[in-house]
């Protein structure tokens, strides 16, 4: 006989001056909007924000991303999945085939509105914008080996005699709210911009696992298994869940700073931003399981039709083996929330073409730093689209494709992330989408 472990973790309008700069301004307006879309869609800092001569006093906007991404788990079998839909053979070999020594996989879900306070104008050259935004914020990442998906989708037959390697294995969810209030300096020291914000955090629902070392023995006859591991589990109080559930609280910080200079001839500038550098600490109800255990299973023997009558499994109950093999305690933590650390360079070759190379690197979220190069390209002065190709975070590589449109007062653009796993989603894992609209409003004095 072949015994398999399974583990189910708890759920839980303006005068004359300013419309002379405006076209001017507007492809420097476009190029930052949708520079930092298919960045890992993580940046705070888009146009909005670092306007150097906007329309008008006010500007809102809205702002939404949903994406995922895998090196291993393609699009069709993450889909499959969350539909609850039959996982047949071909989906399962598709990720096998792709499995390596580092697999990785996230998923995040973000959305908000925000509000821009105008001080610059063209002759006057009042230095600060402020700000204000509300977002709620949902992350979800992996990173495990290959026999971690083996052993779960076809059992450990196949490790008769053998040890599967369950270690490193690292799994994250986190859900919060924020409200941020920042200032942008877009005029200083020839030309150079500044930003700083500061957030309060309130955190929904958190959820980790780590095995920093694990392994599943079957023994050659497949009669017992064993299995030792160093585990460590974090759980966010589960009595109060849903989006109105507050179950701690925290800050982060966001550091922006760009500067101009020539290459060439061409104007060009080099920026570097800091999002999300924060915590949260979770309120003194939430829990902490930490065993460093090895935990063997012979089964059970039944030599007659008897035994049947005195058995009785209370013993490997669910409870029964949490409380002795992996017992909780209550009490508050912190976590640290991922932080996304963006570094960019920008050369205009033309009026109607840009060349952008950059780099993001998401902290504490089992990602890899993503390197890429954007092309930006104008039509006129009300239509722009952006072509990226990258490689790392999640997935490895990557193309994303960006349009947006821009009309006296407002603007739209429409990001399609992980293009490669919409085209080929039995190959590659990901699929994402972005969308903002702004809206100026208010006259200058």
């Amino acid at each position: 006989m072949w015994w398999v472990i399974s583990i189910t973790l708890p759920t839980n309008e303006g005068n004359s001056k300013n419309r002379m700069y405006g076209m001017r301004y507007f492809r420097i307006r476009l190029y930052l909007l949708l520079s930092m879309a298919p960045c890992l869609t993580y940046a705070q800092w888009n146009s909005a924000l670092t306007d150097t001569v906007p329309a008008g006093r006010y500007k809102a906007g809205i702002s939404a991303i949903a994406d995922y991404s895998s090196n291993s788990l393609t699009s069709a079998f993450a889909f499959s999945w969350l539909a609850g839909n039959y996982l047949n053979n071909t989906l399962k070999q598709q990720v096998s085939s792709l499995l390596g020594n580092n697999n990785r996989a996230g998923y995040e879900m973000n959305y908000g509105m925000y509000m821009v306070f105008c001080h610059d104008t063209a002759g006057k050259r009042k230095p600060l914008n402020f700000f204000v935004a509300l977002r709620h914020k949902s992350y979800l990442n992996t990173s495990f080996t290959a026999d971690d998906f083996q052993v779960p989708f076809y059992g450990n037959a196949g490790y008769a005699g053998k040890t599967a390697q369950l270690s490193p294995f690292n799994f994250e969810s986190l859900s919060y709210q924020q409200a941020e209030l920042g200032l942008v300096c877009t005029h200083f020291a020839g030309g150079a911009e500044f930003g700083a914000g500061l957030s309060f955090l309130a955190g929904q629902s958190y959820l980790a696992m780590q095995l920093p070392s694990a392994g599943l023995y079957t023994s050659p006859t497949g009669e017992s298994i064993t299995i030792n591991a160093d585990a460590l589990l974090m759980q966010s109080d589960t009595s109060a869940q849903g989006r109105n559930g507050i179950n701690g609280a925290g800050g982060s910080l966001d550091l922006y700073f760009m500067v101009p200079y020539k290459l060439g001839g061409k104007n060009s500038s080099i920026s570097i931003g800091l999002s999300d550098l924060g915590f949260i600490r979770w309120n003194n109800s939430s829990l902490q399981y930490r065993k460093d255990t090895t935990y063997t299973y012979n089964g059970v023997s039944i030599n007659s039709l008897n035994d049947i009558k005195n058995l009785s499994f209370h013993s490997l109950a669910a409870d029964s083996l949490q409380n002795r093999y992996f017992p909780y305690k209550k009490g508050g933590f912190y976590s640290a929330i991922p932080a996304v650390l963006e570094l960019k360079s920008v050369t205009q070759f033309s009026s109607a073409f840009h060349l952008e190379l950059g780099l993001c690197d998401m902290f504490n979220a089992n990602a890899g730093a993503y390197f890429y190069a954007q092309s930006d390209f104008y039509f006129g002065s009300k239509w722009m689209t952006t072509f990226q190709a990258g490689y790392g975070g999640y997935a490895g590589i990557n193309f994303a494709a960006s349009l947006c449109r821009q009309y006296r007062r407002s603007q739209w653009s429409l990001t399609l992330n992980r293009l490669q796993g919409f085209v080929l989603p039995y190959r590659f894992g990901g699929a994402g989408a972005y969308m903002q609209y702004s809206l100026t409003f208010g006259k200058w004095q």
